[in-house]
């Protein structure tokens, strides 16, 4: 990945202000994508107790729900001021076994390359009855390329840790009007950022471009209510406890 120009930094800082970071606002082009796994975050994390390992916790954005957490460990493979762990891939991680009484992991495992690695690890650090909750994408572009390795339908999430834990929930995100739009505002967005002539129209023409976004996030939104085949979702998220 190319390091951003000065004016790249600057539309970054004038795009954050106007919709949001890591909280976007309804007219951020990638609202839709997150609004649902936020509603349900903020519902399930204030339930979580006792020590918690953040994996991939990046800035920790979700901390100030942790609110009955009594230690939030944040391990990544990148260091950062909210991150208390450093881990090296296929590396054990320098945590003591059965240490956690919960773990999250959003976001995360399509991005991993030693994959079966950091299950097996997660297992590992996990307390008998830990409680694990982990959200991955499902129909979502490629992003951070090239370590965006795969996608998980709902089934197999379940796949990968009904050996080991009891499924207490899953949450199936979206439908097809925001996973259809969210598709179509990264492509434009992607699309815009990929010359100098495109990046410096999507500069100009900001005002814009939020507005169309508020319309579409608007819509789709509202249309998913009318989806209820349960197969056009863009995010899965399972919250399970470990068993053994």
């Amino acid at each position: 990945m190319t390091e951003r120009s000065a004016a790249g930094r600057l539309y970054d800082r004038v795009f954050r202000w106007v919709c949001g970071g890591e909280t976007p606002y309804p007219w951020h082009f990638q609202w839709l994508a997150v609004v649902d796994l936020r509603r349900d975050l903020r519902r399930i994390l204030p339930t979580l107790t006792g020590r918690l390992l953040d994996v991939g916790c990046g800035e920790k954005p979700y901390a100030r729900w942790l609110t009955q957490a009594r230690e939030h460990v944040g391990l990544d493979v990148y260091s950062g001021p909210n991150v208390d762990v450093v881990t090296t891939p296929y590396q054990a991680w320098p945590l003591a076994s059965e240490s956690f009484d919960a773990i999250l992991c959003t976001q995360v495992l399509e991005h991993v390359a030693d994959f079966e690695h950091v299950l097996h690890e997660i297992r590992r650090v996990a307390k008998p009855g830990a409680l694990l909750v982990v959200s991955v994408p499902f129909a979502y572009n490629e992003h951070g390329a090239p370590h965006d390795y795969r996608r998980f339908s709902a089934s197999g999430l379940h796949l990968l840790f009904q050996s080991d834990y009891e499924l207490l929930e899953t949450s199936r995100q979206g439908g097809i009007a925001s996973t259809t739009a969210v598709l179509a505002l990264n492509w434009w967005d992607t699309i815009m950022d990929r010359w100098p002539a495109t990046r410096f129209a999507k500069a100009v023409t900001l005002p814009v471009w939020v507005i169309v976004c508020g319309l579409v996030n608007a819509v789709g939104f509202m249309l998913d209510k009318l989806d209820r085949t349960g197969a056009f979702y863009g995010n899965v998220l399972l919250v399970a406890r470990k068993t053994r």
